[in-house]
């Protein structure tokens, strides 16, 4: 009877071992789950340097990096509305076979396997492009943009499309078709548009890169609303082939993204002469990324005007700035600038967005025009009160703005001045706004101080620089001379490794 006990007992000690065995080994499991998890979430903020540095290493795979991305949208998306359209099963496979090529050792560059994002206005073969519109809502592209096969060539793996204003007319990220993008920041308030999906995607890590278009602001509005970085290259460095024009001689190719070398980068690939678009300029590009690396700490001056841009500011914004130009470390020179002709600035700039803009949509204006929603049917319908005087003062006026500033831009190296007025209005908070005792329209006073830079094509980028009491980003806009990008990008890469912004800038909702 003894010899069975201690046999039974001798069993359940063993039996209990290997129970408390297994169990650690699952707990150890699942910590090595969590840890992973964890881990590849923690690369939706991480800058695309150091993401091409771990794929390239093998260290995380494409199709990791693409089911981090998937999965944030999959969380994030039904809330912010953000994307439009997600091509899933075409992003896996392509991230498929850039994992077979990194392991073959074939590599095409730092954009291998990064996954990226458009906004719904640029083409992309075999995907729905909207324009964010009732009346393209079924139109499939049958190309790609050239920005768009650049991106492809360099191992870029596309995601889906991003929501915009309808027909990227408009600056607040609302769109009465396919819904309104929210600022992660604070859902009760607007993304800032038209590129304001591109904005949120980059914001809230369901991508580390999106392309927009600027034709007044686009891309650096919602950039400076949503805590991002928004880069608007010069007139003509980026191809607009495959791209729906809003207003052609003002609309630019740009991209949004975390931090200003992953911006150098994604310029470096899609800038460049097409055969295709009659506006790029046939020239050289240099190796941005490089550049920007090598002369973060070269001396830059830099010039403040005293005119216009400072005219009507919110409080905090304007502490903010007046914070980043004393201690920030952004400059090095500080020259004040005079300008003339400010009173003209925005309304020349709308004579020729309008008046172009309703030329291009002139056939479904005349055929379709209930299917536009009532305001941008009613800014096109104004398009058809610009005179053609006002449109050709419109460009004179832009080419003396232009020379202006070209020659105040031979004294200092960059201008820069906040990039919006005002931080990310609330949803029902559109008709005006009162700053410093003048009401404003929302609509003009979150395109002050940018349409100027779109009239007479200079450079311009746009960072997040500060948060205010209730925790709304804060941008400021580094403006360079023609095809300077360097500058700017290399001042706001300065900038952004002194102060360490790019882990500052999370939205409280990820």
């Amino acid at each position: 009877m003894f010899f069975v006990s201690a046999g039974l007992l001798f069993y359940l000690l063993i039996t209990d071992k290997l129970l408390y065995a297994n169990l650690e080994i699952n707990i150890l499991k699942s910590y090595y789950i969590y840890i992973t998890i964890m881990v590849k979430e923690s690369t939706s903020f991480s800058s695309i340097n150091k993401l091409s540095e771990k794929l390239k290493n093998q260290e995380l795979s494409s199709v990791d990096l693409f089911e981090v991305c998937i999965k944030r949208i999959n969380k994030f998306n039904p809330c912010l509305n953000s994307f439009i359209t997600v091509i899933n099963q075409r992003a896996y496979k392509d991230a498929e076979v850039i994992d077979k090529e990194i392991r073959r050792g074939v590599y095409r560059g730092q954009l291998q396997g990064i996954p990226f994002s458009i906004k719904d206005i640029i083409s992309a073969e075999g995907v729905i492009c909207t324009a964010g519109s009732k009346i393209m809502s079924n139109y499939v592209s049958k190309i790609d943009s050239t920005v768009v096969a650049r991106m492809r060539k360099a191992g870029a793996i596309l995601l889906g499309t991003n929501n915009l204003n309808e027909f990227a007319s408009g600056i607040t990220g609302i769109n009465p078709h396919y819904g309104s993008s929210k600022n992660p920041w604070n859902i009760d308030r607007i993304s800032g548009g038209s590129s304001g999906g591109s904005a949120v995607a980059v914001a809230t890590g369901m991508v580390p890169v999106s392309l927009g278009t600027d034709t007044g602001g686009s891309i650096r509005v919602p950039s400076s609303l949503c805590g991002v970085v928004g880069l608007k290259p010069t007139y003509g460095k980026v191809s607009k082939y495959g791209v729906m024009d809003l207003a052609p001689s003002l609309d630019h190719i740009g991209c949004i993204t975390r931090s200003a070398w992953d911006a150098a980068l994604v310029l470096e690939i899609i800038a460049g002469h097409s055969p295709l678009e009659l506006h790029t300029k046939n020239q050289p590009i240099p190796s941005h990324k490089k550049v920007v690396t090598e002369t973060k700490d070269k001396k830059l001056s830099v010039g403040i005007p005293k005119q216009y841009f400072f005219d009507y500011l919110q409080q905090e914004v304007k502490d903010i700035f007046s914070d980043v130009i004393d201690t920030s470390g952004l400059a090095d020179s500080i020259l004040e600038i005079n300008l003339e002709n400010t009173d003209k600035i925005l309304e020349s700039w709308r004579s020729i967005r309008f008046a172009e803009a309703t030329e291009i949509h002139m056939k479904w204006l005349t055929t379709r025009p209930n299917d536009y929603s009532d305001d941008v049917r009613k800014m096109l319908l104004e398009g058809n009160n610009i005179s053609a005087i006002d449109y050709i003062r419109a460009h004179r006026l832009r080419t003396e703005m232009r020379r202006e500033f070209l020659k105040l831009l031979k004294k200092v190296d960059v201008i820069v001045v906040p990039t919006t007025i005002l931080t990310a209005p609330r949803f029902d908070d559109l008709e005006s706004i009162d700053i410093n005792g003048k009401s404003l329209e929302v609509r003009e006073a979150l395109l002050r101080n940018t349409i100027l830079f779109n009239s007479i094509g200079l450079p311009a980028i746009s960072i997040p620089v500060g948060l205010t009491k209730d925790q709304m980003p804060v941008g400021v806009q580094i403006v360079g001379s023609l095809f300077e990008e360097e500058k700017i990008l290399s001042m706001a890469y300065k900038y952004e490794c002194i102060n360490n912004s790019l882990t500052k800038f999370v939205p409280p909702l990820i």
